[in-house]
């Protein structure tokens, strides 16, 4: 039988392969769809709701041409039913103006409802570029 934290794990991962494909539909399945719905993109305000954030990921997807983001040592929290995940994004993102890599420090907060892990809360803000690597390092 797999953990609440496997479980979480689990939605968490497919949240981040559903951004790196920009796939709208899988979007639909992993978050809520409740008017309590939050999400904060980088460099933006506050969206409410699931209707202000699937147009928000539908925009966010027709300007990347290509986009990666990959989640670093996501932290598993399970209070109930609730589940914080926190990491880092190393996110690139190819557009017609060009190419970013950004990183930035994300947290996802889900729910369990009739027995599923929904995403109710994705926020990301931005720290910075990717740390240099050590001289002689690989």
């Amino acid at each position: 039988m797999q953990s609440e934290v496997d479980a979480v794990s689990a939605v968490n991962a497919r949240f981040y392969r559903a951004l790196c494909t920009q796939n709208l539909l899988e979007m639909e399945e992993i978050w809520s769809h409740g008017v309590h719905v939050r999400c904060v993109h980088l460099g933006s305000g506050l969206l409410r709701g699931w209707d202000a954030i699937r147009a928000s990921w539908r925009l966010f997807f027709t300007r990347a041409i290509c986009l990666t983001v990959e989640p670093e040592d996501p932290h598993v929290s399970v209070l109930g039913l609730s589940a914080v995940v926190n990491c880092v994004e190393h996110i690139t993102m190819f557009t017609h103006d060009g190419s970013v890599e950004i990183r930035a420090q994300a947290t996802n907060v889900f729910e369990k409802h009739h027995g599923r892990w929904h995403l109710i809360l994705h926020h990301a803000s931005a720290i910075g570029p990717a740390p240099a690597s050590p001289e002689g390092a690989d």
